[in-house]
């Protein structure tokens, strides 16, 4: 979730709130009486996985000289980039900008870090002073906040960031965690070379960071807000993302007495985020935000335990066993998640899986090592570049994932799953296996996180690739985040595989929820249900109930709406599929499956009328996961009717 363009009024926060003192806190507490540890992990610089090396060495050396000429520049982020955001809603080039300097700053602390360690770098340049320009640059640059998330554009109403009262983002975070990984791994080096350089980027932390983050109760990420019931305002992956970042930063580059109090409302903040997480260990922003969410959380636990000595007590966190699940549980296949909210459908194999393998061997979960074990290609880098520095370090220094190797894992692919806090269930017909039929249905409300108007969302996939689809989301512009959401195509329930009563459109808010979810897993079945009447604003006595059943013995998936409407006419039930889909005959169709060596899937309906619509996909993160085309298939009932019936099977 992004914030609104401009900061919202501190929600007065109650004496309790403030006091509480969850099991993080409790523990935080509780740490032994000594200085505060480095937040670099125990690792041997000199065993860095060798193909990382070499790629970041490649990368060097193409840097350094261009045609034996002239080195290349750093990546400079634009004015005009900048205000790109404000002017006409495009981000995405100054995010791009900013992402590719910190990238390359990583992967000079890299190779500064190895060559200390007296690994030979044939780099043809000093990456220590590569690593000081990278700094100064940060230092030089004008802000370290992203440009779409600035409050200063409706603050001030300017295109320009305030250097006086800067703004505490994401992109903030990740400057100063950038900063103080650099320093936590090479600070001796750097001071003895280039004296002065960690005190000004020391200075610029506390006026860009610090400062801001003590003086202002009313970050909207920070947990101190409660609504109206005077309950808690649920917390998204800004909290953990933001105040993991800004642990590690305090303990590098305050004071200690600085440093104490900078961590201790961090603590409190990451506390309270954990405090809202379901006992399920689901997140409604989706498997792919779990990564900067949960994984974030799980981060800064690392940080504080490695701040502590190691003697961090963990005992009373004991949702985190279900929360390392959660992304597992969302798998279809090795590529292929159940893809709610913003989350993309396929996977993304450069994620920070280290992260699951070290909390799979700590809390001894073995089908969380086995899911990140299978994620690991021997032939490939440990890690990359873009995930940031401090998990660059950690995954440089984890001897262990090092030496992981997919193939001796197997993922779990579990028969079922129910996740009652997102109103997610999933099924598939082979426990432990992709090949065979999947089916997922979603509840919840449409006031989640990063949401989509998908109530009752079916996903059907076919050996493991999804063939009923939900489309995922586009390139993030001005209106992502903003009142104008759900003018975007793919947001709106005309675009997901849902029923349309009436020809109604769902609507945002809290209110417009899925109600009376039963079902679950009796074995030669797996089947939930909900009415979704209230998606709709439907009258009190409507009712739409849909029922997703997964049929083991028959390898078949039903999809059945049943209703109740006091007028019918425009009805139309919504199914997105990823492929070439043909009419069979007036009741079949067949989706030819753009991905080799997978069986085409059959539908069968008993709809009067069928309108087939190809959607050309342009924006590229769609496309990253779809390709070229979509299909929407809209089914009309008879127009007497009150139920509609759709099976889905493998094409004989």
């Amino acid at each position: 979730m992004n914030p609104p363009s401009q900061t919202a009024p501190a929600t007065p926060a109650t004496d309790e709130l403030r006091r509480s003192h969850g099991p993080l806190v409790t523990a935080w507490s509780q740490r032994p009486a000594t200085a505060l540890r480095s937040i670099v992990p125990d690792g041997d610089w000199s065993s860095i996985d060798r193909r990382l090396l070499d790629a970041f060495v490649a990368q060097a050396a193409t840097e350094a000289a261009r045609d034996d000429r002239a080195a290349t520049p750093w990546p400079q982020p634009l004015f005009s980039q900048y205000s790109a955001y404000p002017l006409a809603g495009e981000r995405i080039s100054y995010e791009t900008a900013v992402g590719d300097r910190l990238a390359r700053l990583s992967r000079s602390v890299v190779l500064a870090a190895a060559s200390a360690a007296g690994v030979a770098v044939p780099a043809p340049h000093d990456p220590l002073a590569e690593v000081a320009d990278g700094l100064w640059l940060l230092a030089e640059q004008t802000t370290w906040c992203w440009a779409a998330h600035d409050d200063a554009f409706s603050r001030f109403g300017t295109v320009t960031p305030s250097l006086d009262e800067p703004f505490l983002d994401l992109g903030a975070g990740e400057a100063v965690a950038a900063v103080a990984w650099a320093i936590a791994v090479l600070g001796d080096e750097l001071d003895e070379r280039y004296p002065g350089l960690t005190d000004r980027l020391r200075a610029e932390a506390e006026q860009r960071v610090f400062r801001p983050f003590l003086d202002r109760d009313d970050w909207h990420w920070l947990g101190l807000d409660v609504d109206p019931d005077g309950e808690p305002v649920v917390l998204h992956n800004w909290n953990p993302w933001i105040l993991g970042n800004t642990i590690a930063a305090a303990a590098v580059l305050c004071s200690p007495d600085r440093a104490e109090l900078v961590i201790d409302r961090a603590v409190g903040g990451i506390d309270r985020y954990l405090a809202g997480l379901p006992r399920d260990g689901a997140i409604d922003e989706g498997w792919e935000y779990w990564w900067n969410g949960a994984a974030r959380a799980l981060e800064a636990v690392e940080t504080l335990d490695r701040l502590a000595g190691g003697r961090l007590a963990l005992d009373d966190l004991d949702l985190l066993p279900e929360s390392l699940r959660f992304p597992l549980r969302m798998q279809l296949s090795a590529d292929w998640y159940v893809n709610v909210a913003d989350a993309r459908a396929r996977g993304d194999r450069s994620l920070p899986f280290d992260l699951l393998h070290r909390w799979g061997r700590r809390l001894e979960l073995p089908d969380v090592v086995a899911y990140a074990t299978a994620h690991r290609d021997p032939g490939a880098p440990v890690g990359t570049d873009r995930a940031g520095l401090g998990r660059l370090v950690r995954v440089c220094l984890d001897r262990a994932w090092a030496v992981a190797d997919a193939r001796n894992a197997t993922l779990p692919l579990p028969a079922s799953v129910d996740l009652p806090s997102i109103g997610v269930g999933l099924a598939r017909e082979h426990d432990g296996r992709s090949d065979g039929l999947a089916v997922s249905l979603k509840g919840g409300h449409n006031d989640e996180n990063h949401n989509h108007n998908d109530l009752g969302s079916v996903i059907v996939a076919l050996d493991g690739v999804p063939a009923v689809i939900d489309p995922g989301r586009p390139t993030y512009d001005a209106r992502t985040f903003g009142p104008d959401r759900y003018d975007i195509w793919c947001m709106r329930s005309d675009w997901h595989s849902v029923p349309a009563p009436r020809g109604l459109l769902q609507q945002h808010g809290p209110e417009f929820a899925a109600r009376d979810r039963r079902g679950g897993d009796h074995g030669a079945q797996a089947s939930w249900s909900m009415d979704l009447a209230a998606a709709y604003g439907l009258a009190e006595h409507e009712h739409w109930r849909r029922t997703a059943t997964l049929d083991r013995t028959a390898s078949r998936v039903v999809i059945e709406d049943v209703w109740t409407l006091d007028d019918p006419a425009g009805t139309a039930v919504t199914l997105m599929l990823w492929g070439d889909v043909t009419e069979v005959d007036q009741a079949s169709l067949r989706v030819r499956r753009p991905v080799a060596d997978v069986r085409d899937v059959m539908l069968q309906h008993d709809a009067t009328e069928v309108a087939i619509e190809v959607v050309r996909l342009d924006d590229p993160m769609m496309r990253s996961s779809w390709g070229d085309t979509i299909t929407r298939v809209r089914l009309l009932p008879r127009p007497d009717a009150d139920r509609l019936l759709v099976t889905v099977e493998a094409a004989r």
